[in-house]
């Protein structure tokens, strides 16, 4: 007779080694989920920060020379948290993919580790 608390702890130990993975994956899957979030609220607040200021100068000054220039300077500024932003986004991006990356090589079985880095190098 098979002993029945070995062949279920068997059983068990298999399920969490290949449920951890999955697991893993989940986890990088929603963090990078919310760094992407937090990374579009702090630009969308940032637009509204740039459209209040607009607003807020139109009925600030009275000269339209002085209003142009500041629209101008605001324009500039949101052109350079744009550039920043742009750059957040390719390295939030990098990021992202290289614990993607990570992840797969490590839950992967090894004859499709051998096949995704032979493509790569192709």
């Amino acid at each position: 007779m098979t002993n029945l608390h070995q062949e279920f702890t068997a059983f068990l130990d298999s399920s969490r080694k290949f449920a951890e993975p999955a697991l893993r994956f989940q986890n990088l899957s929603a963090k990078a989920a919310e760094r992407f979030a937090r990374h579009g609220y702090e630009v969308a607040g940032q637009y509204l920060t740039f459209g209040f200021d607009a607003v807020h100068s139109a009925f600030e000054t009275h000269d339209v020379t002085a209003l142009v220039q500041k629209n101008t300077d605001l324009a500039k500024s949101l052109y350079e948290f744009n550039t920043k932003t742009a750059q957040d986004v390719v390295k939030l991006a990098t990021e992202v993919q290289g614990e993607f990356s990570q992840w797969f090589e490590q839950s992967a079985p090894e004859p499709v580790v051998r096949v995704a880095k032979a493509a790569k190098a192709a």
